[in-house]
């Protein structure tokens, strides 16, 4: 069984924590799953942040960035390049900030899962590459309830109409 859905195309802008213009595209009836367009603009470094709960992915659309990473399992902090067509993985609780790696602007498509909140809840801005502290941590508790709550309603729902 299919369901036949309508092409997406990215939305109206919205400005994430960090600085980074992203274009979020609807996955309706996705529940687990988000995508977004983001522009990484050249001469600028973007803020430091963390996601509390949820695993992303950075694939380069176009261009090339320069991301930082903080693994607080390692305690070590990585600077990866990317270019056209790879990709950077980032786990809950590791840091991020983006920059592009030229004098030319980069085009990335953000996957998150669990979708990425509207309310930015899933974020917290940094002043530096580091491990999460144990308040951070806490909302990072909270946060989680929050999401299993979303992932329960969602897997209770009546399934999509399809097509035979």
């Amino acid at each position: 069984m299919s369901k036949t859905v309508e092409p997406t195309r990215p939305g109206p802008p919205v400005t994430a924590p960090d600085g980074i213009v992203v274009y979020p595209i609807d996955l309706t009836p996705c529940a687990h799953l988000a995508l977004a367009e983001g522009d990484i603009q050249p001469s600028h470094t973007y803020g430091i942040h963390a996601h509390l709960t949820l695993e992303q992915v950075t694939y380069v659309l176009s261009g090339r960035i320069r991301a930082i990473t903080h693994d607080p399992d390692a305690g070590k902090t990585y600077e990866i390049l990317a270019a056209t067509g790879e990709s950077i993985v980032t786990l809950p609780g590791h840091s991020l900030q983006f920059a592009a790696a030229d004098d030319s602007p980069a085009r990335v498509l953000f996957i998150t899962s669990p979708p990425y909140p509207a309310d930015h809840s899933d974020t917290a801005t940094l002043d530096t590459h580091r491990s999460l502290t144990e308040a951070e941590r806490t909302g990072l508790d909270e946060r989680r309830k929050t999401v299993l709550h979303e992932f329960r309603r969602a897997n209770d729902r009546p399934p999509p109409e399809t097509e035979r």
